[in-house]
């Protein structure tokens, strides 16, 4: 894994950039996304992101809910477009269903996978945003 340039606790959990340009958001224990804290996250991805594009890589394992207009505003807004893709991390509970469900009806404006560990989805953020760079 490349290593850590940045962290920063988004209201729902804590946010990492590393130095291949992937930020890992893995999510607090029972965090509850809404969208005063899905803009709060954005605007945090926006910061981290300081102008270059970045892959996304979101631990949602943890998530108790998200409602449908904070995944309606991740769907439509990359963070000001800084965000090439995103890989949602799920496990067999809640959270998979809930990802799953945002993939196929939300329809995000930019690549969007969902995983069940954290290392396929790095690989897969990582040439998703080599990709958008190169391409």
């Amino acid at each position: 894994m490349a290593e850590a340039v940045r962290s920063v606790t988004s209201p729902v959990g804590e946010m990492v950039l590393h130095a291949d340009g992937v930020i890992v958001h893995t999510l607090a224990s029972g965090a509850l996304v809404d969208t005063e804290s899905a803009s709060a996250v954005l605007e945090l991805t926006r910061d981290l992101a300081a102008g270059a594009q970045v892959a996304v890589v979101v631990d949602l394992r943890a998530i108790a809910f998200a409602d449908r207009d904070a995944r309606d505003q991740f769907a439509r807004d990359p963070a000001g477009g800084v965000e090439v893709a995103t890989a949602l991390v799920v496990g067999p509970r809640v959270a998979g269903f809930l990802a799953r469900q945002f993939v196929e009806s939300a329809q995000p404006d930019r690549p969007t996978q969902v995983f069940e560990d954290i290392s396929g989805a790095r690989e897969w953020a990582v040439a998703q945003l080599r990709a958008a760079t190169e391409g």
